[in-house]
């Protein structure tokens, strides 16, 4: 049996993607090596458009932004846009690259690479759209097996941070994406 490992890639705003960016790269660990890592740092390493032979399952999660994955003006309106007052202290992460742009360019594996997509999205209006749809209809043009739907963890607004138990229930989607990947062999 070939060594399974993870990468887990996201783009985020203010930090509420990449916090559940971080609590699936927990569930897996339990389970899987994994790597997690900002869209933006990757590019920004030597390879980083392309998958190592060696990753098993690659998750890819981003904001929904405009019904989709993210576009340099829906990050620089969305960077413009905090709300007055937000709670939330983190500067923009992901203002100049996100997840379009990385699939855009990316170099897939030789093998069948498996794949779960996610993304956050507004909680109230529950607007329509998927930057997890849009990401896993990509990947599959590229070659890639889904190993699960698309998941969206709801966030409270803009910049407000996630709706309660949505670390707990990321957390929960790693390690059943972990447990698929494994019983796939």
């Amino acid at each position: 049996m070939t060594a399974v490992s993870a990468l887990v890639v996201y783009e985020s705003m203010f930090g509420s993607t990449r916090d559940v960016a971080a609590a699936v790269a927990e569930g897996l660990r339990a389970t899987l090596p994994v790597r997690l890592v900002e869209v933006g740092a990757l590019l920004a390493e030597p390879g980083g458009t392309t998958v190592p032979e060696e990753i098993t399952l690659l998750v890819v999660g981003g904001p929904t932004h405009a019904f989709g994955m993210s576009r340099e003006k829906t990050r620089a309106s969305a960077a413009r846009e905090v709300p007055p007052g937000s709670t939330h202290p983190e500067p923009v992460i992901s203002r100049h690259t996100g997840i379009r742009e990385w699939l855009d360019v990316l170099r897939m594996p030789s093998h069948g690479l498996l794949v779960a997509t996610f993304d956050t999205k507004v909680r109230r209006p529950n607007l329509p759209g998927s930057a997890a749809r849009s990401a896993e209809r990509l990947l599959r043009h590229r070659g890639a097996i889904p190993v699960a739907p698309p998941r969206s963890f709801d966030v409270l607004g803009m910049a407000d941070g996630l709706a309660e138990g949505e670390l707990d229930a990321a957390r929960a989607w790693g390690r059943e994406l972990a447990a698929v990947v494994v019983a796939r062999g």
